[in-house]
């Protein structure tokens, strides 16, 4: 994939970005002080950039390295609050070529699901007339 220029908000989040198979995104965080909320727990804006920025990855990965997207909508359901490292694995289930359809899963350091996530994206820059490639089923 081809590299983008840095985003300023996630270069100040930390969230570190894994490559990942077609369709497929890996994104993580390592919660520091100025991400907890009042409980000391992980602030759910924090939890919901880092979906964000994991599914915006995963609709890129389906549709190739010209692709830009804008999240149009998103979902968040939280299970659990968020301590110490969280990995968010995203997948791009569909994709046409104006939009992409994708969900997501945080999990901390010892597998416990976090929170989940569904968003939908419009490609906005590089999606062909014929569409970008589907990431799953």
């Amino acid at each position: 994939m081809a590299k983008l220029p840095s985003a300023p908000f996630i270069e100040y989040v930390g969230i570190r970005g894994n490559a990942g198979e077609a369709g497929v995104a890996i994104s993580e965080v390592e919660l520091a002080p100025h991400h907890m909320n009042r409980l000391n727990t992980a602030h759910g804006g924090v939890i919901a950039t880092l979906l964000d920025n994991a599914m915006v990855s995963a609709a890129r990965l389906a549709a190739g390295p010209e692709a830009r997207l804008a999240t149009i909508e998103m979902k968040i359901s939280f299970m659990r609050a968020g301590r110490g490292t969280l990995r968010c694995t995203a997948r791009c289930a569909h994709s046409s070529g104006t939009l992409a359809f994708c969900d997501a899963e945080v999990h901390d350091r010892s597998g416990k699901l976090i929170a989940t996530g569904s968003s939908t994206l419009r490609y906005v820059v590089g999606a062909s007339k014929s569409g970008p490639q589907a990431g799953g089923k």
